[in-house]
């Protein structure tokens, strides 16, 4: 599987259930176009399911081996190696995403512009190096970058390159590729009705199926129960980029690895922009967009153009809407979204857990685990379910009862509640990579544990993988303290930090 590397945060999370008029089937891959897949799928059956999913994985594939700069053997990459001047055929999907660039080129007068790959590598090499670029460095990049690169003739189906700038279509790839994916698979078969993908944060959902989305703060550390919105998606896409969590290094000083295409500088202003759109295609382009132009001119865009909208959060921590972003919540609630978490009265208590779940070592596509943290008293009852990584809307083998230790405890939970805090709390598996949980000492109902002996846990299993499960015994309302777990097959490493202000 080639890859591509996609100038976005996620800040996108999938909510565990979907409205769907048939059975609904998810899958999950890790190790598609660099990022994870969710690929979620109303059918018949589950013939008709699985027979869709190997189709999503064949064009995901197919349009791979077209889009790519990192496949040597790409269609893109053939583009690329061609000498200036030179005259090449090219697909009908190559020549109508060229056009595209084009267009979006056109109508952000230069902030969308697949040539900003030429100012990456610069800024890449000064990380390498750990010294910034001098602004003759950063002028030669603007100037290489600015185009055109190429000459594109639709009639005759054939591009002539016209510079040696480096390129890439990152920006607009994977939108494209989401787009087709999901018309193919409804194309597939009569039993599909519906499919929602999401692949690395950016959705796209077509046919008879909803998909509630929640968009998560890009400024929190942890995981926790606080979000900007929860939105319902019909046939429609949502793509998200942002700067909040990757960037260059050098020296003492952290850019944003977003970059400028006409000044070549790092631009922050914007920490996420979220972009609603009919198309997965237009929403990742506007979405890149957003992060580069001011804020203003990315609204006049939006409510320019229609059925799309944008939520924008900048570096202040403020939320900026679009005139039809969502009613579900109004601007000044999406920007109060953090002083109504603050509002809650502190408890005194706070617990950090940090874990690490593992990659495996192959490069093959592979199924993320299924991962519960939560915390039961010293007769094994769960008094709080702090997350869980995993689906349960009919994963066939996938099933949330291979946690088996955190399920046979929300079983016996059940029996005395007669609830289930599955949806409350629970978000999409997650890749490999470290997470943050924070717990504050409350249990499940929002009241303060009694001091006493408790048993954090951390259980995860994979399909194709193994079970395990880690444990940590902790006086609740003792001693503050730090722990480091021992890892596993399944989580590489955790430990565990809990600060009691009263008995410091």
């Amino acid at each position: 599987m080639t890859i591509f590397l996609r100038t976005n945060v996620l800040v996108l999370l999938c909510a565990v259930h979907a409205t769907c008029t048939a059975g609904d089937f998810v899958f999950f891959h890790e190790n598609v176009l660099g990022t994870s897949l969710e690929l979620r799928v109303c059918a018949s059956s589950l013939p008709a399911a699985n027979a869709a999913e190997a189709s999503a994985l064949r064009e995901i594939d197919r349009l791979s081996h077209i889009f790519s700069h990192y496949d040597a053997n790409s269609e893109f990459s053939q583009f690329l190696n061609v000498g200036i001047g030179e005259v090449l055929p090219v697909s009908n999907e190559l020549a109508e995403m060229l056009q595209r660039c084009e267009e979006w080129t056109r109508v952000s007068d230069g902030a969308f512009n697949i040539g900003s790959e030429q100012i990456s590598r610069l800024w890449q090499e000064a990380e390498a190096g750990n010294v910034s670029p001098t602004q003759e460095q950063l002028t030669k990049a603007v100037h290489h970058a600015s185009g055109p690169h190429w000459l594109l003739d639709r009639n005759q189906q054939t591009v002539v390159r016209l510079t040696d700038c480096a390129l890439s279509l990152n920006a607009i790839a994977k939108g494209s590729i989401l787009d087709s994916v999901c018309e193919t698979v409804l194309a597939s078969s009569p039993e599909v009705t519906g499919v929602m993908l999401n692949i690395g944060g950016d959705i796209r959902v077509a046919g008879h199926i909803a998909q509630s989305v929640q968009i998560a703060h890009p400024m929190q550390d942890a995981i926790g129960p606080q979000s900007l919105q929860n939105i319902e998606l019909l046939e429609g896409a949502i793509a998200t980029s942002g700067s909040s969590e990757r960037g260059f290094q050098i020296g003492s000083n952290t850019y944003s690895h977003i970059l400028n295409p006409q000044t070549a500088q790092p631009v922050a202003h914007v920490v996420s922009a979220s972009v609603m759109a009919e198309d997965a295609a237009t929403a990742d382009a506007i979405a890149t967009i957003c992060n580069v132009v001011p804020t203003a001119t990315s609204l006049a865009l939006v409510n320019a153009i229609p059925n799309v909208e944008c939520l924008l959060i900048t570096a202040s921590g403020a939320s900026l809407l679009s005139n039809n972003w969502p009613a579900t919540a109004t601007a000044d609630e999406a920007q109060s979204s953090d002083a109504k978490a603050r509002d809650v009265e502190p408890t005194g208590h706070t617990m950090k857990i940090e874990f690490e779940i593992t990659k495996p070592a192959n490069s093959a596509r592979y199924r993320r685990p299924y991962v519960a943290v939560w915390v039961e008293d010293k007769d094994g009852f769960p008094v709080k379910t702090l997350s869980l990584f995993m689906m349960t809307e009919n994963p066939g083998p996938r099933w949330h009862r291979d946690l088996r230790r955190w399920y046979a405890s929300d079983q016996m939970r059940r029996l005395v509640d007669e609830k289930s805090i599955i949806d409350t709390v629970s978000k999409p598996t997650r890749n490999p990579g470290t997470y943050k949980v924070e717990w504050d000492g409350r249990d499940d109902g929002g009241k303060l544990l009694k001091p006493g002996a408790y048993t954090l846990n951390l259980e995860s299993a994979r399909e194709h993988g193994t079970y395990q499960l880690m444990k940590q015994s902790f006086e609740f309302g003792g001693k503050s303290f730090s722990k480091d777990l021992k890892g596993n097959v399944e989580i590489k490493s955790a430990s565990v930090n809990y600060s009691n202000k009263q008995a410091d």
